[in-house]
Order: structure tokens, then C-alpha cells, then sequence
């Protein structure tokens, strides 16, 4: 699967593009077995919202079931993210953020980039995230809104760039963007939010300011993202102190698997 001249230009010039309909609803469906019974063992990689018990994100999925670690590696996937990334491509890190019905919580105003660059010792902002629709995305469910082209921008510094984050999942609130510079930004940006059937993929820079609301529907939005990062920017092991379950330490190039999802 390739990207089309105007979709890379949609990716470049807006920091974001959709792609519609990429799996089938059985491929979904398998996904989505698999995420439900890895979300029933418990474990550090398992983040829940503040009441403890209902799941907010879970982390690297493809490191314990077959279905996901073919996922990361499927032309779907990894074919468009090499195309941008110019570049061989490993996992540095997959996560399923979810949004239970009627109150899954919302995600501060970020970029993604400045906390792999504190946190991961990240040299560029050279990452590609692709993510998965597992559910239909609607304007109620807590849809990612996105500045459109503010990845332009560069790095906005933050004043949480110092801290040490060794112990594990860095929760947006602590990169935030504050009420003002929002408000700034949107006069310059576009606030939109990609929306789409279950099954489409949606790709994004790592510099792009976006955020989300709370889920005020009856129906779940789970968006499974992958970011990859090339090989050749891979960071030292060294300078990547946070726990195996969070962070891709296998720096190998993926190859591409070019099968589906639903096969036995």
C-alpha cells in the first residue's frame, strides 16, 4: 500500500492525513478479541482512568499477542509510514488508547514529540504515528482534534522538558499547552478532527498539537497508534530509561508482512 502524491502532500502540509476503510470489519473484530483479553491481565503496561478500574491505554500488545505483532508489520501500516519516513522503520512504541462510553477521559493539548525527546533521549522528530479506528469515530465519541499544520511550528518548549520521567507513562497534563497559547495557536491553526469508520487509519506527525474531549456517548472510540521511528535515529539504550513495556528496544528494521490479519 503507497501513499498518493496528494495524500504525502495532505501528510507534509497539514500534519496529518486519513486513509478510509484500510481493514475489514473481521480484521477489526480480531483486534479487538485480542485487546479484551490483554486488558484482563493486569500489569504496569495496563494504564486505567482515575477510578482504577476502567482501561484508559494499554502498551505494547504486539510483544504478547501474534495478531498485534503482525499488525506493526503489515504494508498497511508500515508501507505508508516508511514511504514519509524515507527510511527502515522499528516500534518504539504501540498503544491502544481507549474511551469507554459516557466518560472516557479527555487528553491535554500536546505535541508527542518533546516527551520521547525528554523521556527517550529522541534525537529528531522523526517519527511516524499511524493509527487504527478499532471503533467508528464520531464528533461525540472524544474524537483526536489536530491544529492543522502547526507540526510547522517546530518544538514547543515546555517546562516540564527537565523532569525525570524513568518511572514509566507520561500523562499529557505534564506537556501541556496552557488555555492562552491555545487560544493564540488557533487563530493561525485550524482545529479539525479526523472521523471515520472503524478500520481507517489516520497518520500523523509527531509535531502536531491535538488533544481530545470526553467520550459523551454511548459507544466506545478505541484508536490503536503505532509510532515508528527510523533505524537510523534510534536512540541509545542507554538514554532510554524508561521500563521494556512502554518503549521498542529492538532497534531491527521491520520487514513488511504483507498478509491479513484475520488468517489463522
Amino acid at each position: 500500500m503507497r501513499l498518493t502524491e496528494e495524500q504525502l502532500a495532505s501528510y507534509h502540509n497539514d500534519g496529518f492525513v486519513l486513509l478510509e476503510n484500510v481493514f475489514s470489519a473481521d480484521e477489526v473484530e480480531n483486534l479487538c478479541n485480542a485487546l479484551a483479553e490483554d486488558q484482563r491481565v493486569p500489569g504496569p503496561r495496563l494504564i486505567t482512568e482515575n477510578d482504577g478500574v476502567t482501561p484508559r491505554s494499554i502498551y505494547a500488545s504486539h510483544t504478547r499477542h501474534p495478531v498485534f505483532e503482525r499488525l506493526v508489520r503489515t504494508e498497511r501500516l508500515l508501507g505508508p509510514a516508511r514511504q514519509i519516513a524515507d527510511d527502515d522503520l522499528y516500534v518504539h512504541q504501540m498503544k491502544v488508547n481507549s474511551k469507554q462510553a459516557f466518560g472516557g477521559g479527555e487528553w491535554a493539548w500536546h505535541q508527542d514529540y518533546i516527551v520521547w525527546r525528554d523521556a527517550d533521549n529522541m534525537r529528531a522528530a522523526s517519527q511516524v504515528n499511524v493509527a487504527l479506528f478499532l471503533d467508528d469515530v464520531t464528533e461525540f465519541n472524544g474524537p483526536v482534534v489536530f491544529l492543522r499544520g502547526s507540526h510547522r511550528l517546530g518544538t514547543l518548549e515546555r517546562g516540564a522538558s527537565a523532569r525525570d520521567h524513568g518511572s514509566g507513562h507520561i500523562d499529557p497534563d505534564e506537556y501541556s499547552l496552557t488555555p492562552v497559547e491555545l487560544a493564540d495557536l488557533v487563530k493561525q491553526h485550524e482545529m479539525v478532527s479526523p472521523k471515520g469508520a472503524r478500520g481507517s487509519v489516520l497518520l500523523f506527525s509527531p509535531q502536531i498539537v491535538h488533544g481530545s474531549g470526553t467520550n459523551v456517548s454511548p459507544f466506545a472510540r478505541r484508536l490503536l497508534i503505532c509510532t515508528y521511528n527510523p533505524v537510523s535515529a534510534a536512540p541509545s539504550p542507554v538514554g532510554a530509561p524508561r521500563p521494556d513495556h512502554l518503549v521498542g528496544r529492538d532497534h531491527t528494521p521491520l520487514r513488511i508482512d504483507h498478509g491479513r490479519l484475520d488468517r489463522p
